[in-house]
């Protein structure tokens, strides 16, 4: 049977707008500070799960492709770092691939952390 209801991400992104329209211009300002971080983290939240659906599928092909292995990204990560450790990549060839996928991973999880310094980062070329 198919789940039409809203998933995870969905859920995070109603809850997230409600509190944003409806509980935070009431909010009293001694305790502003308190639901303004409550909305930052509900939106990490929501840019965690669309990165889950989104780009964390092509990190994993792509780390994958680097190590010739397969699996999710949380399993390939701690062996792209032991492949680090080990010199897997010292050789110059290996390395503008490594950088690249290094590069690729910091951008997503900047997407999900700051993805306003990312905006920034990417109006700036060369900083």
């Amino acid at each position: 049977m198919i789940n039409d209801d809203p998933g995870a991400r969905d859920l995070v992104a109603i809850a997230l707008r409600s509190f944003r329209e409806a509980i935070l211009p009431v909010v009293p300002a001694d305790q502003r500070f308190t639901a303004l971080m409550i909305a930052n983290a509900l939106g990490t939240a929501e840019r965690e799960l669309a990165a889950c659906t989104g780009a964390e599928p092509a990190l994993a092909a792509a780390v994958g492709d680097l190590l010739g292995e397969t699996g999710d990204l949380p399993t390939l990560l701690p062996r792209l770092c032991a492949a680090i450790d080990a010199g897997r990549f010292d050789a110059p060839d290996r390395q503008s691939d490594l950088r690249a996928v290094l590069k690729d991973i910091t951008l997503a999880r900047l997407a999900v952390s700051n993805p306003k310094r990312l905006s920034a980062e990417r109006r700036e070329p060369g900083r």
